[in-house]
């Protein structure tokens, strides 16, 4: 059969086994949507927290570089006065 030749509903079922396949093929269940669904919200959530992680780890790392900056110009200042 030709794509000219098929009706709606022979394209619909066809392109409802690729997609289904094609969701076999990553590991996932398409007869049970409400799990997959789950599933992708867990790595959402890890996801989110992965980022969250990442920037406040960057957010920490700066606090403690300006932290010393600070220190070290005040030592000297403290030095350079002292003496």
């Amino acid at each position: 059969m030709s794509l000219q030749n098929m009706t709606h509903d022979d394209l619909k079922k066809l392109i409802a086994e690729a997609v289904r396949e094609t969701l076999v093929q990553m590991g996932a269940d398409p007869s049970n949507p409400i799990e997959m669904q789950r599933d992708f919200q867990h790595l959402r959530q890890w996801r989110r927290a992965g980022e969250d992680l990442r920037s406040k780890g960057m957010l920490t790392l700066l606090s403690i570089f300006i932290t010393g900056s600070v220190a070290l110009f005040l030592v000297g200042l403290r030095d350079y006065f002292g003496k």
